[in-house]
Formats: structure tokens, sequence, C-alpha cells
């Protein structure tokens, strides 16, 4: 057995930044990889010898270490038939090869329909991400790849292979062979792990990997290096959240920077906690003391009793690491530090963060922000927002934001625009102590928290965020949104794998393999909670769709078909002749329904009442979108009859959508979503929302 360590040592120790072919395949071979028969040669007697030896035809290579896409600078000689062919391949190469170092290596000729690619690439935020997708020469104008981060279970390699757009051809497709996916996925899993075991290797490229029968052969391979750089321990241990109590759940509150002018941010952060009838202690501070709100004011820190739960700190930036180390001599071991004007601003800022990032590790307490506009937590009737939002309506619904907007203004849209309720939201500010996956894991045992959704520019812990995250998501939704999402790593390399390593498909990979579903607009962070706050998760994608319109059926349908993952079934027999019985005879009836002919017939009320209690009782039928048409002279019926649906039907979602006059729609929307229907301004939006809600029910249901 060769040392796949000493071959890595002895390399770095050259100076060469890759491995040959031929030392990376003996690599790949070590653990496992299937890699084609070949032989590394010195003059054209060896060459011949292991011609024969392999039986032609053969391939002569050069093999160097900086000798890499190797068609493009005319370094292979393929499908060699005789020894005439290969004595003349064997003269013209021997030279080149000798000008990079190197030698020969002749291979078998692997014939396959199918070309591949696979490898492995270390991400500055997740470590070793592994690859894979369609091969060959036009592996960069495809882009047809999916990634996971290392380690890989045999699930997230074979969901890899499902991803890829060209995933048929992995079947037995034109009377090829299926390609044998124990092979595919051991492969995956084992790039992953030389990742894992060897931090000097910095990018894995097998391109092609060539599908022989079947079975995937690794024909080319490049190892690129690097001297490995020391890295902080990211601690990926699970602590349920342990520690931010007093953040969620406090006793007793003291609001630093507390004023008497109205409409300051240490004035509305008071009325907000009064507003939501906070029912523990609450401090102010001020050096003008006094009263706010015919309550006392302390001069100072030091004038407040000792052991208070939790500080708001809404003090200029500057006094804000001495802010901490006060409240940590009074016993308080939670802050929420408002102030911005830190790394966010300029260097100046950059250093006080740094000296308040010490005051936050010295004093031992526990910090959100800075730069956060708060927390929530609605089952303690508490929040530390400055925004002014008066009562918060509690619910079923966690938010985790690295922006201030769902503690402040989108918060205020929800309330008045979206109907529904939270029960925890968190703005991470700067990050400094408090981080995303330690929230994810307090959510994920708060009985109070039914669905939780994310916005996020950066991770903080990454792989911890992945392992918290694959945990939380085997019993609640979890939806995020990644801004930032453009930003491309470098892919100036030599390796396809690096080139094609984006941020954003590294992050999208990382998500899918955690369980955690990807939304793309800021709307469905809101639409697709209040989706959740009131309807139970579809059980599967088949949708019924009720319009009075043909051409809004024809375009959702086109959505859902080439867009979404939304599936618009046939209805069973009975169904569908229940809504022929109700409709107009010059009509056939069908999924998706165009009730109107319904409702010229027998009216607004009765067509769409029967129409959608016919396809929720379908057992082909997961869940329903109804388009009420509502205008002055069609008829604006009255909507009980959808709250007498849902409560008949507990398990299938129904979505509400309109067209006609917004008075009504606004009036409807009104009437419905505080008793527990979700509606939608635009047709489309209830199916994209279900794309999203489909998804965590595959991702639970996968866990």
């Amino acid at each position: 057995m060769y040392s796949v360590q000493n071959i890595i040592e002895q390399a770095l120790a050259a100076g060469q930044k890759t491995l040959s072919e031929y030392h990376s395949k003996l690599i790949l071979a070590e653990y496992g990889v299937p890699v084609a028969k070949e032989f590394l040669v010195k003059d054209y007697a060896e060459a011949q010898a292991a011609a024969k030896q392999i039986g032609y035809p053969v391939v002569l290579k050069v093999c160097a270490s900086e000798a890499a896409h190797k068609t493009e600078q005319g370094l292979i000689t393929l499908g060699i038939t005789n020894a005439a062919q290969l004595k003349r391949a064997f003269t013209r190469l021997i030279t080149k090869a000798q000008a990079l170092g190197g030698g020969l290596l002749i291979q078998e000729m692997v014939h396959g329909a199918r070309e591949l690619v696979t490898g492995m690439t270390r991400d500055s935020q997740f470590g070793p991400c592994v690859m894979f997708g369609l091969g060959g020469i036009f592996t960069e104008a495809l882009e047809d790849v999916s990634f996971r981060v290392a380690p890989l279970s045999e699930k997230d390699a074979l969901q890899m292979c499902t991803e890829i757009r060209g995933h048929k051809i992995l079947s037995g497709i034109r009377g090829l062979k299926p390609v044998n996916m124990e092979i595919i996925s051991h492969c995956l899993q084992q790039l992953g792990q030389i990742g894992l075991d060897h931090p000097a290797v910095r990018e894995i490229d097998i391109n092609p990997l060539i599908v022989r029968d079947g079975c995937p052969l690794a024909v080319d391979a490049l190892i690129v290096l690097d001297k490995p750089q020391p890295q902080l321990k990211e601690s990926t241990a699970v602590t349920g959240g342990a520690g931010l109590e007093k953040f969620f759940q406090p006793n007793s509150v003291a609001v630093l920077g507390a004023s008497q002018t109205p409409h300051k941010a240490g004035n509305d952060v008071i009325k907000n906690i009064l507003a939501n009838d906070f029912g523990g202690d609450l401090y102010f501070v001020n050096p003008k003391g006094g009263e706010i709100f015919g309550r006392e004011v302390h001069p100072s820190i030091h004038d407040l009793p000792d052991g208070i739960d939790l500080a708001i700190i809404i003090l200029p930036a500057a006094v804000t690491p001495q802010a901490i180390r006060e409240c940590a001599s009074k016993g308080i071991k939670a802050v929420v530090l408002a102030a911005g004007g830190f790394a966010e601003v300029d260097e100046t800022g950059k250093k006080l963060q740094e000296e308040t990032l010490k005051a936050i590790r010295d004093s031992g307490v526990r910090a959100i922000g800075p730069n956060t506009s708060g927390h929530i937590s609605t089952p303690h009737n508490f929040t530390s927002s400055f925004f002014p939002l008066g009562k918060i309506p509690r619910g079923n619904i966690s938010y985790i934001a690295q922006t201030g907007n769902f503690a402040t203004h989108t918060m205020r849209y929800i309330m008045s625009g979206e109907h529904y309720g939270v029960s925890r939201v968190l703005g991470l500010g700067n990050k400094l102590d408090v981080e995303e996956s330690e929230v994810l894991e307090y959510y994920a045992q708060d009985p109070e928290t039914k669905a939780i959704l994310i916005y996020l520019e950066s991770f903080k812990r990454p792989r911890r965020f992945i392992k918290v995250a694959r945990q939380v998501t085997r019993s609640k939704p979890v939806i995020l949104l990644k801004g930032g999402a453009t930003t491309e790593g470098a892919h100036a390399a030599a390796a396809h794998t690096a080139a094609l390593a984006s941020n954003d498909r590294i992050i999208d990979g990382a998500l899918r393999q955690a369980g955690v579903v990807r939304a793309y607009k800021y709307s469905h962070l809101f639409l697709a909670a209040k989706a959740l706050a009131s309807m139970p998760l579809p059980k599967g994608n088949r949708v019924s769709l009720i319009a009075p319109s043909g051409a809004m059926l024809v375009c959702l349908a086109d959505l859902c078909n080439q867009r979404l993952n939304i599936n618009i079934p046939s209805l069973e027999e009975q169904t569908r002749q229940h809504l022929q019985d109700i409709s107009a005879p010059y009509i056939r009836m069908r999924n998706p329904v165009d009730i109107w002919p319904s409702a010229v017939v027998y009216g607004v009320e009765y067509a769409y009442r029967e129409g959608m209690e016919a396809v929720l009782n379908d057992n082909n039928i997961d869940a329903v979108v109804s388009i009420l048409m509502l205008t002055d002279e069609t008829g604006v019926p009255p909507l009980n009859f959808i709250l007498e649906l849902k409560e008949r039907h507990p398990h299938k979602p129904i979505y509400i959508t309109f067209t006609g006059e917004k008075k009504h729609m606004d009036a409807a929307k009104a009437y419905l979503e505080p008793k527990g229907v979700p509606t939608f301004n635009f047709i489309e939006e209830p199916f994209e929302v279900l794309d999203i809600l489909v998804q965590c029910r595959y991702c639970m249901e996968e866990s």
C-alpha cells in the first residue's frame, strides 16, 4: 500500500502545487475510487511492454505535476491501436514530458457514452465540499453540477446525483446499462473523506469519470495541494440553545439609555415593553435621573440592584464596551447591543468592535448585536425592539434575521398586512456573540415555535449550522433566504471543481444537505410564514386549482409544470362527474377547475363552495388554491363557507387569491386571514408558497 500522507509530504517538500495524474490516482485508488488500468513508463521499451499487458487500444499521455488540461496542451494521444502508432506517439510526447520534468503514462482506452465529473474543493466557510455533475470537455459550459459538505452520507451522495439537470443519463437509457449508483455514492463519500483526512489537499478533480458497462471509472485526475492553514476549531456540539433563556424569558430588564423624549430609541423601547404587558421587573438608567412613565430612573448602572436578567443597551457605540463591563459587575448576564457604528462602518468602528468583543469575552456576558434592532418573545410578553411596534400578536412563527427588519418595519407590515402572529424574533446584528446556529437550536426545542424562517448574509459557524439544522428539520420546517448569493468564490484554478464552486452553489448544496428549504424572494419570508401559521403542511405536491378564467388556468398550470415542483393531477372520476353535474353542459370539467360556468348557472357562492368541497374530498389532491372573482356586478358572496370548509378539512391546506375589484379583495383578506385562512394578492403567490412548503414536507420525511 502507498502512504497517501507520504505522497503529499514529498510533493510539498519539492514545492509542487499539484500532484501528477499518476500520484493523484494512487491516492484515489487507496480510498477505493475505481481508476483506469495504467503504467508510468520512462522509455519506449517499457511503453511497449505496458501496452501489450494492457491490450490495445491504449492512450499515451504526459504525466507531470504541471500537466493539467492535457487535451488543450496537446499532451495526450488517444486510440493507439498498434506498436507503430505507439512509437510515433511516444516520440512526440517524450520531449514534452521531459520539459515538464515528468514521464509518460500509458493507459487503457476506456470507451463509454457517458462522461461525468466529480471532485472536492476546500471552501473557506464550509471546508471540504464534494462536487458531482456532467463531465467531459463541456463541463464549464454546461455547469450542471451539485455540491455537498463533507462528510457525506449515502443519502447525501445519491441526492447529489438526482439534482443535476442531466440526471436521466444515469438510468438505463437507449440501451445503456444503468450507472452503478453504489459505486458513485462510494466515490463521492470517499472524496469528502480525503478532504477531511488531509488538510493539504485543496482540490481534487476527476474529469472525465467515464461510465463503462454501467461502472464509473476515473480516467483522468488531478489533486491540487496547499500548505494547510491553521484554522480556528469550530465547535459543532449541539447544546439545545442553552444560555439564551435570559433573552427570551427574562424576569427583570434594565433599559440603559432610557429617554423621556418621544420617538427616541430609548423611549420607544420602553413603550414597546409596556405595550406588550411585560410582567417582570423593569429598570431605567439615564444620568439625568427623574422618572419616565411614572417609574424611577437610576442615574447609573451601579445604582441598579444586583442580578438583573437582561440589559438593553441603547447607548453610543463608543461607550458600549464599558457599559458591558459595568453590567457584568452588577451580575447582568445578558445584553442587547442596539448601537451601530462598528465594523459595518469603517476602520475605527472595526477597532471598537474588537474592543466590544473583548469586553464580552472578558465579562462572560451573552450578547445580541451590536447593530441590532432587538428581539421579540411574545410567549413572555417581551420585546427589546426600539422601533414603534405596540402590541405584537402572538403566534407560532419564529425568525432569525441578519437584519433588523423583522423586529421593525417588516414586523409592522406583518402585523398590519398579513394578520399572523410570531413567537420569537431575533435580529443578529454583527453577531459578536449570539449567532444563528444556537438561536436555531433554541427554536428547535421551543414548544411555541412551529416553523422557523431565516434571513442570513453570512454564516458565523457554517459547519455547526448545518449540523444543527439537520436535526431541527426532522421536526420543524426551516426556510432560509440568503442575501449576497451572487458573490462567487475564486475560480481561476487548475481544477474544474474549484472553477465551478461558486459560493452560491456550495451554500445551495449545504442547505439541501441540512434539510433547509431555500427561498429566493424576500416576500416569501412572510408569505410562507402566513401559510404555515394557519394551515398544515401539504402532504404532497398534488394541487387543485379553481379559477374563473381559462387564461388563468393555463398560465398557472404552466407555472406549476415548468418552474415549480407542483403537480396538477387528474381528479377521481366521481369528483370530476360531480363538478360536471354542477356546471354548464358545454364545458368538460377537469383539474384545473374552470368554475365560472357553474357560477353563471348556480350562483357564485354555490359554485365555489361545491367546487372546493369536491376537490377537498378527492384522494388525489393534497391542497386547494381558489381564485375568487369579486366585483359589484358579478357578486360578492358571504365567505363563511370557506371557514366551514377549513373546519371540515383540517388536514388539507386551503389558499385563497383574488381577481376583480381591489376593495372587495382587501375586504375578503381582512375577513379571512384573522380567522386562519391565508390569502394572497397575486395569483402566482400561493403556488410559489406551496412549492416551498412541499419541499419542507419532503425534507421532514427524508430526515
